[in-house]
């Protein structure tokens, strides 16, 4: 052991030999220098020796270029080992922004880092073992930036470019320089997005500001019509605190829960302000992949005209379940008279007055259906199908956000880095405890739904919503009043199936039929890897793995990390997981064009 590795087990040690015991920052900086000194020599016993038994450590792109989580020494061993030589760690250091805390035990600090080539953050916890010395129980390494390929930003002595002190002949005005840039009349871009939501415009602007030329192409008509045109009374049920886009957050006036209107006109907003190529009405056809070359040809419907284009990457960011929506397959439908339509190209409002509407399904989309019809006026059936974890709007999501997400929560991007630094599978072991506080706190809203026999579950092993969204990608739903309708009867509860169409309305699986003029299916998507097939074609589709979902090791499958082959990536996510997977997938893509990555 070295000297200062002595001195610093000397420090926290030292309430055992009658000293003051070590306070949090003095714990963790030694804790951090010794990290770093057994980082430095790879010395894999040392390294042992930092933590707990049961530990975690998750790596964001800083030794293996993915999302990596191991639990317990021998899958650090085994998983980051290798890579701790050519990784580099150097320069840990305490986070000046962010002095250690300590709360029930554990020390929590952040820490800066560099690599051979990346500069990044962390988080570590820090547990008092039984022989006094202070170990982690959790490490995240994540990469915020590559050494000398940093994000653009403007500065004060741009003012000495030629551009800005010499006459150019035949300058172009603004608008015309961004056209040229637009329709990448001069070249092709390096990476094509196709999908211009919030998840292809995250990664879109995050490129932009790496220097990395993108197109993002979108077939509806106009930019964010992919919310503008669904049903009425759509609204994003993330706060807006937890759903701001990356570089430009949201006024402080913003509503707590965006309307589908604001957040498509702010889609418009974003991509002008943040100068990002976007094509509407354009729709990707084929994209095949020359190995020899190492780029794409891709073929886009432009409005009815073809463009061919050759990148060097394609972002899908389409959804993780997106295309043609899932409707189950029911006799009779063609003898229905009614309207039979799935919950995406259902735009509900005041024509719905007086009708009969069944919403099948009883997730986010299917109550706010539900919620939407009632207010106009139609006499509404839910039909449940499985379980849904239901928390409150007025209690539940104050509870859940306001730590990290909220008008008094830390900067968005150290609440990010306090989210990412608790592996998933962690999270789902010990999320019950919050999921039942709530519980308790929505007691009231609960104990009416299950009189009205609305079936509830806690999720996941217990683990509530969040565990819902990480491996199902739905199956809950945030309250904002449909619950009372159900409670109070308003909105009727048929548990089953709809096993068949009359020319009327339909038949449930217990044998009772009902009248309905519109049936509007809330029933989910498919994975975005079988939608893409016709796009990619079977050979390369067959490589990919699934998007959504949780790995063995507890990371989200497919999104924003390796998908199988080295120049596909998807893009997936709610705005938050978009907003820090859009910078996680832009470095991959950077570090790839820089020579840094395979």
């Amino acid at each position: 052991m070295s000297d200062t590795a002595a001195w610093d087990q000397e420090i926290v040690t030292s309430e055992h030999d009658g000293a003051e015991p070590a306070g949090p920052a003095q714990a963790a900086a030694s804790w951090l220098r010794q990290f770093e000194d057994a980082l430095a020599s790879c010395d894999l016993s040392r390294l042992e020796d930092l933590f707990v038994a049961d530990c975690w450590w998750r790596d964001i792109l800083a030794i293996t270029w993915d999302l990596q989580t191991a639990r317990g020494f021998d899958q650090i061993r085994n998983k980051f080992a290798d890579g701790l030589s050519a990784a580099g760690f150097k320069d840990l250091a305490l986070d000046p922004a962010n002095p250690p805390t300590e709360a029930d035990g554990v020390i929590t600090a952040f820490y800066t880092f560099a690599t051979a080539v990346a500069r990044g953050r962390g988080i570590v916890r820090l547990q008092n073992g039984s022989d006094g010395a202070v170990r982690a129980w959790t490490v995240l390494t994540k990469v915020e930036e590559l050494i000398g390929h940093e994000e653009r930003r403007t500065s004060v002595h741009d003012a000495a470019r030629e551009a800005h002190n010499e006459p150019v002949s035949g300058r172009l005005t603004w608008p015309e320089k961004r056209e040229r840039e637009r329709e990448f009349a001069d070249t092709d871009p390096d990476v094509v997005v196709i999908g211009a939501g919030h998840a292809g415009l995250t990664v879109a602007a995050r490129l932009g500001h790496l220097g990395v030329s993108t197109l993002v192409v979108e077939k509806s008509q106009r930019l964010g019509d992919v919310w503008r045109l669904r049903y009425n009374n759509l609204s994003l049920h993330d706060t807006k605190w937890y759903g701001q886009m990356p570089y430009l957050p949201y006024p402080d006036n913003w509503p707590v829960f965006a309307p589908k209107e604001l957040i498509a006109d702010w889609f418009e907003a974003y991509a002008w302000i943040l100068q990002i190529n976007v094509w509407t009405s354009s729709e990707a056809r084929r994209a095949d992949y020359d190995e020899t070359t190492g780029r794409w040809t891709v073929r886009i419907d432009r409005d009815g005209t073809e463009r061919v284009l050759h990148p060097k990457h394609v972002v899908f960011a389409t959804g993780a379940f997106s295309g043609d929506p899932t409707i189950p397959a029911i006799d009779g439908i063609e003898e229905f008279g009614g309207e039979a339509i799935h919950s995406s190209a259902h735009h509900g409002g005041r024509d719905l007055a007086g009708k009969n509407v069944v919403v099948v399904g009883t997730g986010a989309s299917a109550h706010d259906v539900a919620q939407d019809a009632y207010e106009q006026g139609a006499h509404v059936t839910m039909v449940q199908r499985g379980p849904t974890y239901v928390v409150s709007s007025r209690f539940g999501v104050p509870a859940m956000h306001e730590a990290l997400y909220s008008e008094t929560s830390p900067p968005v991007d150290d609440a990010d880095l306090i989210a990412l630094s608790t592996p998933w599978n962690l999270f789902l072991e010990i999320a019950g405890p919050s999921v039942e506080a709530l519980a308790e706190i929505d007691k009231e809203l609960l104990d009416g739904l299950r009189s009205a026999g609305f079936q509830l579950t806690n999720g996941i092993n217990g683990s509530g919503l969040f565990g819902l969204s990480l491996t199902r990608g739905g199956g809950y739903y945030i309250d904002k009043g449909c619950s009372q309708l159900i409670i109070d009867r308003k909105i009727e509860l048929q548990h089953g199936e709809i096993t068949r169409f009359t020319p009327t309305g339909v038949t449930y699986s217990d044998g009772t039929t009902a009248d309905a003029d519109v049936v509007v299916f809330a029933t989910g998507w498919p994975n975005m890897r079988d939608t893409i097939r016709p796009i990619i074609g079977d050979e390369v589709a067959d490589q990919l793995t699934p998007v959504w979902g949780l790995d063995e090791q507890g990371e989200i499958q497919g999104t924003f990390r390796p998908t199988g082959h080295p120049r596909l990536w998807y893009m997936a996510g709610g705005f938050q997981q978009s907003r820090y997977g859009s910078k996680i997938l832009a470095l991959q893509i950077k570090a790839v064009e820089a020579g840094l990555k395979n």
